[in-house]
């Protein structure tokens, strides 16, 4: 008698086991396919470690509006912040790859200003970031035509798909345009 109540016992558990197992990974591809889709979410996903010092806190305070000096254009992709108190101030941008996904980009320090730049030791920074399987990964290097410059200033685009790169004395050398999944190098372009 007591073999008999095993088996129901034995298969009942290995019943729930699977439930629990299928519905486990129904809930995780769920959440990956609803991953972050505007500039909004981006700025709030990425680690503060790319972010230059800015907090998720402060991000946060962005993007309710709770300082002055940003502008936050969802529709085009495009979030800046440059208050008069901060001399360095950040942009961030996120360009859409052919397989839905997005490239998202970082612009910090003294824009235009090589001797500010100098002064207070802020360096522009331009940071290019896949966020692919839940895992971020600075690709800047291999997504760039031509090696980064840390004496140059790289305004991203808030409208447009063109990398602006200055000089410090403010003259415009030449814009990374986003084509076809990749930055290509264009002197020609002055928009």
């Amino acid at each position: 008698m007591m073999i008999k109540h095993r088996r129901p016992d034995v298969f009942f558990r290995l019943l729930c086991a699977v439930t629990i197992a299928v519905a486990a990974g129904a809930g995780t591809a769920a959440a990956q396919s609803s991953g972050p889709k505007t500039v909004a979410d981006f700025l709030l996903l990425v680690p503060e470690r790319y972010m230059g010092g800015y907090d998720l806190r402060f991000r946060q305070e962005l993007l309710r509006g709770e300082h002055r000096g940003v502008i936050v254009d969802i529709p085009n992709g495009y979030i800046s912040y440059d208050a008069s108190d901060n001399p360095s101030g950040f942009e961030f941008a996120i360009f859409r790859k052919s397989d839905g996904g997005y490239l998202v980009a970082y612009s910090d320090g003294a824009f235009h200003d090589q001797e500010m730049a100098e002064e207070l030791g802020n360096w522009p920074t331009l940071l290019l970031l896949s966020y692919e399987g839940g895992r971020w990964r600075d690709v800047t290097r291999e997504s760039l035509p031509v090696a980064y410059d840390k004496r140059l200033a790289y305004m991203l685009p808030r409208r447009g798909r063109g990398i602006a790169v200055w000089d410090g004395r403010g003259r415009r050398l030449y814009t990374l345009t986003w084509r076809n999944d990749r930055f290509r190098l264009d002197r020609g372009a002055r928009r």
